[in-house]
């Protein structure tokens, strides 16, 4: 059993942060004002941010501050300034995703604990053995993962692991999703997500010009996770710490699901059984949930973890209408749960005013019985009625926060020293091993009349009233025959605790600097360099990301730099096609590989030396990736892919000397690109995608999977192979679906990013290589893509200003847009 087992809670307000520490969190996460990934939360301004680590860090509370977002290029000094800030203030740790700024943190501040956020898409041990080779402390892993997933990494790893077990889920891979920036401006790697996987869509199977009737049309809208009746499997997986999504949640959610959990893993730990009361399930039931998941982390798959329905608060079921009658305004229904005045209900909203039996007002009704209340409306026989909101559970919850009333008590051990002629002396120790000594004003004296007893003595010193302590072993040493005043006494009480409290909000960083120091510094970076690294080149190199085999063959005679290619299981044979045509070629390896999906490791392995040495590189799309590379093929290049995002200097400056090209975020605009270090950008192989639809999701679940109850899951003649879906959404906007070799599902923009006529402004802002990502254009098409941004390419770059540009408009029948090239991200 995990010792050290923590519960982290999420904080979005003060309120929420008492909630949370009274209700028993060992740790909680919290955002301030700046560079935060829930920017919508009310948050905490600086002088909130030293209140609110003084109020948890006095009661044994850990406090981790998110600063999990992509920094643009003109934020970096405000940001590395916030971030002293919060080392200054005695922040325990920072919740992080961008590399770059990891790195610029651990060179300026090396003793400050970093948790790798789960932002950075750690979904592998690979990926979770890099991050702790540069020096995190802690990897916050992708939702995905299932139980056994975990037990494997943390058997493998000596990281810290931290995994939610409650909350709301994202559909697709946390630190994977341009959805929200695509459709808007409002980018998920800012914390500014418009949730569009809450949206209405509709399957449409392309082949058959048909729209497929679905249970419900928010095909992208999970459930909400909740693992609380088998917390017992995860708590023996090893985690460190089980984390409760819900920083915009109100502080009732907060103080309810912490004390759930809080009580659920005393229960394991104590009595080796996963039981929770009905009465705790129906209150996570009813504080909030969208119908809940056990997820991915226990097991479940594919329609059990979304909810098509509804994507917002469902409560707890407690009956059916029986009839409605507008005349009367009544709504008669059959309890199967209780009723209460004051409760909320979902049936047009509003609270429970009267409820009423017969005639008869009522303050409780109990299950079984049928009630009318005051309604204003119609609604149908049948219809499930659903509560969200207890009054009860509220007033009971809001008292563990609003009241001055410490529920949550810190044992001391205290030592009075009482001798004749001397000032007394009282010593505090807490369960931390924190220790104090304080002196009082006064002389002991000898006593007149009563002398003071230890009992008496003991008394005094135990008032510690509503402070958050409580006094758990006395030891006096009082001389025979003295006396000292019951106001000096508590005069020394008072200036101890005050001393204890201050001491107890410092943290010690010593251990994470030892431990920094005996890693690989995250600033020498983690893959090995490869020798004869190539100049950067001159002209602005085309290189073409290709699926296909037949996509290759398109394109292999044309004047590319580089083939990139993304099907591990014919790698083979591009390989051989390039090689025929004297064209460089890369593995582009996928987004994600969990650790169970050896499959494409194993075949890479397979490949003959031949084969390999004529690859020209790696193209990676996670940390993890890196680490396979390094280890099985140390001498090969490493490019990388618009996946690892990044946005600014640092991030390159980091990847800069260990791999051969970087291609920027796809959030990156112009302006920021502008702002790049000239010498930094002027050293490096800069790449920017010029053509392509993007990738907006990666996700386990597949939308086709409600075709057939039997889907032939790693199968590459499994549904969705047989027919080419999209989804459609309200707006009419088309996304395109695809699978990968294991059934995860990639979503594609409705439209095509096209920068053929801005090719010549992003070649003088210092990149030399643009990547055309294929996708399900025709031959014809691709031919035509191709050879047009070459010629305007050549031009851009200067080698041939006779070439006439004017035709190289791309006539295809598609949606082409700018990306966000000229559309800043929020």
């Amino acid at each position: 059993m995990n010792k050290k087992l923590e519960l982290l809670a999420p904080v979005g307000s003060f309120e929420s942060l008492k909630a949370a520490v009274q209700n028993g969190a060992n740790a909680v996460y919290l955002g301030g004002k700046e560079f935060s990934a829930r920017a919508s939360a009310n948050n905490f301004d600086r002088e909130e941010l030293k209140e609110a680590v003084r109020y948890a860090h006095i009661r044994g509370t850990r406090v981790f501050v998110t600063v999990n977002t992509l920094i643009k290029q003109d934020e970096k000094e405000a940001f590395l300034e916030y971030i002293k800030f919060l080392h200054n203030e005695e922040i325990d740790a920072l919740i992080i995703q961008d590399i770059g700024m990891a790195s610029m943190i651990k060179k300026e501040l090396p003793d400050f604990e970093l948790h790798a956020s789960t932002q950075m898409s750690a979904h592998s041990l690979e990926d979770v053995l890099y991050l702790e080779k540069i020096g995190f402390s802690r990897v916050v892993l992708a939702r995905e993962l299932n139980v056994d997933e975990l037990k494997y990494i943390t058997d493998n790893s000596n990281v810290d692991i931290e995994v939610f077990v409650h909350g709301a889920l994202c559909v697709c891979y946390s630190g994977q999703c341009l959805m929200s920036s695509v459709l808007g401006t409002r980018s998920g790697n800012r914390g500014r997500c418009a949730q569009p996987c809450r949206q209405k869509y509709q399957l449409y199977n392309i082949e058959q010009d048909s729209y497929i009737e679905t249970d419900g049309q928010y095909l992208l809208s999970p459930r909400d996770l909740n693992t609380i009746e088998n917390i017992g499997a995860i708590i023996d997986s090893n985690i460190l710490s089980l984390k409760i999504e819900g920083r915009m949640k109100r502080p009732e959610y907060v103080a309810t699901v912490v004390s759930a959990y809080r009580d659920a893993i005393v229960n394991y730990i104590e009595n080796n059984e996963s039981k929770v009361d009905d009465e705790r399930l129906e209150e996570l039931y009813t504080i909030f949930n969208r119908k809940f998941t056990h997820g991915y982390i226990l097991g479940e798959v594919g329609a059990s973890v979304m909810n098509s329905e509804k994507p917002n608060n469902r409560g707890l079921y407690i009956g059916k209408v029986l009839s409605c009658n507008t005349k009367s305004k009544r709504l008669k229904i059959k309890l199967e749960k209780s009723l209460k005045k004051g409760d909320g209900l979902n049936i047009g909203g509003g609270t429970v005013g009267r409820v009423l039996k017969g005639k008869k007002v009522m303050e409780y009704a109990a299950p079984g019985e049928i009630v009318e209340i005051d309604y204003i409306g119609d609604i149908p026989k049948g219809t499930e009625v659903f509560k969200t909101s207890d009054g009860m559970l509220m007033d009971r919850v809001r008292k563990t926060y609003e009241e001055d009333k410490e529920y949550i008590k810190i044992p001391l051990k205290a030592s009075l020293k009482l001798k004749l002629g001397e000032k007394a002396q009282l010593i505090l120790e807490d369960i931390d091993g924190n220790k104090v000594e304080v002196q009082g004003d006064k002389k002991v004296e000898k006593a007149l009349k009563v002398s003071i007893s230890e009992e008496k003595a003991r008394k005094q010193i135990a008032k510690m009233g509503d402070t958050p302590y409580m006094l758990e072993e006395f030891t006096p040493i009082i001389e025979d025959g003295v006396s000292l005043p019951i106001s000096e006494l508590n005069n020394l009480r008072r200036m101890a605790i005050d001393t204890l409290s201050d001491k107890r909000v410092y943290v010690d960083r010593s251990n994470i600097l030892k431990e920094y120091k005996s890693k690989e510094k995250i600033e020498d970076k983690s893959i090995k360099k490869y020798e004869n690294e190539e100049l950067k080149s001159e002209a602005l190199l085309v290189n073409v990301s290709c699926n296909t085999i037949e996509e290759v063959e398109a394109i292999k005679d044309m004047d590319i730099d580089c083939i990139y290619y993304r099907d591990v299981y014919s790698l083979e044979e591009a390989i051989d096609l390039a090689k025929e045509s004297n064209k460089k070629i890369a593995y582009y390896m996928p987004r994600i590989i969990r650790s169970m999906e050896k499959n494409i490791y194993r075949k890479l392995l397979s490949i003959s030396k031949e084969k390999i040495d004529y690859l020209e590189a790696f193209r990676v799309a996670n940390y993890g990736e890196m680490s396979f590379i390094e280890k099985n093929f140390p001498n090969k290049k490493v490019f990388i892919s618009s996946w690892m995002n990044v946005m600014n200097d640092e991030s390159i400056n980091y990847y800069n000397k260990s791999v051969g090209k970087i291609c920027l975020s796809q959030e990156m605009s112009m302006m920021q690109i502008k702002n790049l270090s000239k010498e930094i950008i002027n050293n490096s192989n800069i790449e920017y995608l010029a053509y392509g639809k993007t990738e907006m999701m990666i996700s386990e679940y597949c939308p086709m999977g409600v075709l057939t109850k039997d889907c032939k899951k790693n199968k590459r003649d499994a549904m969705c192979k047989k027919s080419n879906y999209l989804l459609e959404s309200e707006q009419g906007e088309k996304f395109r679906l695809a699978q990968d070799e294991n059934c995860r599902t990639t979503i594609y923009s409705d439209e095509t990013v096209l920068l053929i006529d801005d090719l010549e402004k992003l070649y003088n802002e210092g990149i030399n290589s643009i990547e055309i990502a294929l996708s399900f254009e025709k031959k014809e098409e691709i031919q035509e893509i191709v050879y047009k941004f070459i010629k305007t390419a050549r031009y851009a770059s200067g080698l041939d200003y006779n070439i006439d540009i004017k035709d190289s408009k791309i006539n295809i029948d598609r949606e082409f847009s700018k990306g966000h090239l000229y559309k800043e991200i929020d």
